[in-house]
């Protein structure tokens, strides 16, 4: 009896300690995927833009976007530490297209140009008739 005893014992142990590095394992793999998620994220008011106007039907829907990201990051004014992308769009024009391609409201388009405007930026060489066209033939 004291041998079947110990083996419980053995077992309810080593299940214990099964649990707390389970739990351990877990805690451990949900900050490593906490971490990931602040590189990925937004850490401006035009990136919260970039990333939650892709897609927006409506000019109320893009009010509601930009009025959530002025909450998250109130200044708006052009980011001073913008890095080069290594993938995705790497000009203004390709960041339209990638980033607006989806949205049908006139407002979001625009603030979907603004953000790629500030983010990506590129030798001033375009005339601003030329550059704002786009958005002036979606409003027609």
């Amino acid at each position: 009896m004291k041998f079947l005893q110990s083996i419980h014992y053995v077992a309810v142990l080593a299940f214990g300690l099964m649990c707390q590095f389970t739990l351990f394992y877990a805690s451990t793999v949900q900050a490593d995927i906490t971490d990931i998620t602040s590189l990925i994220s937004a850490n401006n008011y035009w990136e919260c833009i970039l990333d939650d106007m892709q897609g927006v039907k409506n000019d109320q829907a893009a009010k509601a976007v930009a009025a959530a990201c002025y909450s998250k990051f109130p200044d708006t004014s052009e980011p001073v530490d913008v890095s080069s992308p290594l993938f995705g769009a790497q000009t203004r024009d390709e960041c339209f297209a990638e980033f607006g391609k989806e949205a049908t409201s006139f407002r979001a388009l625009k603030q979907i140009r603004m953000a790629c405007h500030f983010l990506y930026p590129q030798v001033a060489d375009q005339d601003p008739e030329k550059y704002l066209q786009p958005i002036l033939d979606l409003a027609e």
